[in-house]
């Protein structure tokens, strides 16, 4: 049986004081949004900037310690619309209990406070954001498939407010595989969905949307890597299709 991956299987908790740091630049832009009724619509103007950072680090056999912090430069203008901002889009912290592991398989949960909420593709200011509870659920298995390590996760996600309400569904599958010792691929689907009406100054009925991403992953060093990918929201309501690169750098410790 193959070895459990040395990096991008979240539901394996680190060891007890081993951790890792990955951080990534996201590109994008993009021409057409689709509104609530799933109509095109077209944007003179649209560009996204986020630095991402998540971090993670074991405090037992069982709890881990994880957190990220994402900062969003966005200007969009198009159909009445001229918003542009530079600010925080979500920050959270949070522990993650590994439930089962074993040789190729693990299953935790998380519970994460999650300051802001994730609108980047929506057509409206991140005014609308409101402090929330994430509760997570991971899965993962890894095999060996022609002497090659390959590997694949899910995890699926709600969040509340602090007053209760139910606010969005995160859900997501990756497949990664490891052609090299020093190289990895991984082809990761998101769908998010956000309810109406929750988030202060909401005004739509709904927002979902499809993402797809891809990338390349090489270890520079025994605890560096870097990654190179395309990323890309495919379809949804209330969203903008938009399409870029992203660049990362991860590092264990």
């Amino acid at each position: 049986m193959a070895s459990v991956p040395e990096v991008q299987a979240s539901a394996w908790n680190p060891d007890p004081w081993h951790g890792e740091v990955i951080g990534g630049y996201v590109l994008t832009d993009a021409d057409t949004a689709i509104d609530e009724t799933g109509e095109q619509v077209p944007l003179q103007i649209y560009t996204k900037r986020i630095l991402q950072n998540y971090g993670n680090l074991g405090l037992t056999s069982r709890i881990a310690l994880i957190g990220t912090f994402d900062w969003q430069d966005t200007q969009i203008v198009g159909q009445g619309l001229d918003i542009s901002f530079s600010k925080p889009s979500s920050v959270s912290a949070g522990l993650q209990y590994q439930l089962s592991r074993r040789e190729g398989h693990a299953v935790a949960i998380s519970m994460s406070y999650v300051d802001g909420i994730d609108l980047p593709t929506a057509l409206l200011t991140l005014e609308n954001r409101e402090a929330s509870l994430e509760l997570r659920a991971l899965w993962g298995e890894s095999r060996s498939f022609h002497g090659h390590n390959v590997f694949a996760e899910a995890q699926l996600a709600g969040q509340l407010t602090l007053k209760g309400d139910y606010g969005s569904t995160h859900a997501q599958l990756t497949l990664g595989g490891e052609p090299t010792k020093r190289s990895m691929v991984l082809l990761k689907g998101r769908y998010r969905e956000f309810e109406p009406g929750v988030f202060e100054r909401l005004a739509i009925a709904r927002q979902r949307r499809w993402e797809v991403e891809a990338s390349a992953v090489y270890r520079i060093r025994k605890r560096d890597y870097i990654e190179i990918g395309y990323t890309g929201i495919v379809a949804g309501e209330s969203t903008v299709l938009e399409t870029g690169m992203k660049i990362g750098y991860w590092r264990k410790f």
